[in-house]
């Protein structure tokens, strides 16, 4: 059986050990501001954190409006995944010529479709 390990203290000077601000409050002399540390590295927002700061969109431009009212006959049919057990034969032959559909409707161009950051969130 093995030891565990101690964790060594951080030296009280560490700026981790240091009060951090108070956001409400704002930038108070002498203390370290960690709160922006390695935020940008990760694409994280020092106000929301990890959820974007915009909210989704609620719905695509037109350019993708086949897609959005395809998602939409979906969702209305309550499509259940093919792999669901206790499926009725009629759901399943729903959910076939829904899966036919999608596979008619041409694919757009990934550099289109990828340069407005905010899109790939819907």
């Amino acid at each position: 059986m093995s030891n565990p390990q101690t964790a060594h203290p951080l030296p009280t000077e560490h700026f981790l050990l240091q009060p951090r601000q108070d956001y409400f409050v704002g930038a108070q002399e002498g203390l370290v501001d960690t709160s922006t540390l390695a935020a940008h590295d990760f694409d994280v927002d020092t106000r929301t954190g990890f959820m974007p700061p915009d909210p989704p969109l609620s719905r695509l431009p037109e350019q993708w409006e086949l897609w959005e009212t395809t998602l939409e006959a979906a969702m209305q049919a309550k499509l259940q995944l093919a792999t669901k057990q206790g499926l009725t034969t009629e759901e399943k032959e729903i959910s076939a010529l829904w899966r036919d559909r999608v596979k008619q409707v041409s694919l757009m161009d990934y550099f289109d479709a990828y340069c407005a950051h905010t899109h790939t969130y819907r």
